[in-house]
């Protein structure tokens, strides 16, 4: 009993401590999925037919080219919707109508140039040009979904029962503020975007013969440190010695509680400090760093 009660305190120990150090994959997809779910559940599955898309006055429209393909284009005056799983454009000469970034290629605006990227199953978002060269970069602001989604479903005819989801305002903004989308096009296949989910990935896969580059990058992904990997067994060995060499099991766990509390406070400090993100400029530095080495 006293032995398995020992593996059973290890175990979470361990559990708790290296929770914080796996490695970064981007589960946005699967959160929204919960929380939309559970929205649509309290508001008895609430759905809006088809978005007013004239709401803006007509001076929040621009004039901009649409590219519904690299080679087709409509100009237009146009305002772009950000809050919506799929971004989309609404023309002013086109009310009710759906231009979203899952179907259509790009547009132009006000000097610059956003391309349209599916980053997810559910999120297609148009991110402006911040780097042209060999790898071309774009941006966005990642909207929070933690506060729900709102279903809306268009009548237009030409959009064949398309759907999309508004992005309830998350109060807690500041949190996010460093949030962004991020992808690329490459100079010899512009046509397809690649969206950096994985900042450990994308950097293994492209960077990897642009040293500077590279090690940039990594900077910014998810790795255990060598403190975090000596952690746990010190704690480990510490609980078992403790408890080995003590006359009593509650002898043992007073005697190992430094050893416990220290774990679970560095582990709450791994927590709330997080893991950095490149904001706009950084990952900028990135791609520039990738476009020199080929100079």
């Amino acid at each position: 009993m006293k032995l398995l009660f020992i593996f059973s305190m290890l175990f979470c120990i361990s559990w708790q401590l290296t929770a914080q150090e796996t490695k970064y994959v981007d589960s946005t997809a699967k959160v929204q999925s919960r929380k939309a779910l559970k929205q649509r559940e309290k508001n008895n599955v609430k759905v809006v037919p088809a978005p007013d898309l004239s709401d803006p006055a007509f001076i929040d429209y621009l004039p901009a080219t649409l590219y519904l393909t690299s080679d087709d284009s409509i100009n237009s005056n146009a305002f772009i919707r950000q809050n919506f799983t799929d971004q989309f454009v609404s023309l002013w000469e086109h009310p009710g109508r759906v231009y979203p970034a899952s179907r259509v290629f790009a547009f132009r605006q006000n000097g610059k140039y956003f391309r349209a990227c599916r980053m997810d199953a559910r999120n297609s978002v148009f991110g402006e040009l911040a780097v042209k060269g060999r790898m071309n970069l774009y941006y966005t602001r990642r909207l929070p979904q933690e506060a729900g989604l709102v279903e809306f479903v268009t009548t237009d005819p030409n959009s064949g029962g398309y759907r999309n989801f508004m992005i309830v305002q998350y109060q807690d903004r500041k949190r996010f503020e460093a949030d962004y989308y991020y992808f690329i096009t490459l100079e010899d296949d512009s046509l397809q975007c690649i969206p950096v989910n994985d900042y450990a990935e994308f950097a293994g896969r492209y960077l990897k013969d642009t040293p500077d580059a590279y090690r940039m990058m990594m900077e910014f992904a998810v790795r255990r440190g060598g403190v975090a990997k000596v952690v746990a067994p010190l704690i480990a060995a510490g609980v078992v010695a403790a408890t080995m060499l003590t006359t009593s099991l509650q002898a043992g766990l007073l005697v190992s509680a430094p050893f416990i509390a220290g774990g679970m406070g560095y582990s709450i400090w791994r927590k709330k400090k997080g893991y950095a993100k490149p904001g706009p400029e950084e990952m900028a530095g990135v791609i520039r760093a990738y476009n020199s080495g080929y100079e």
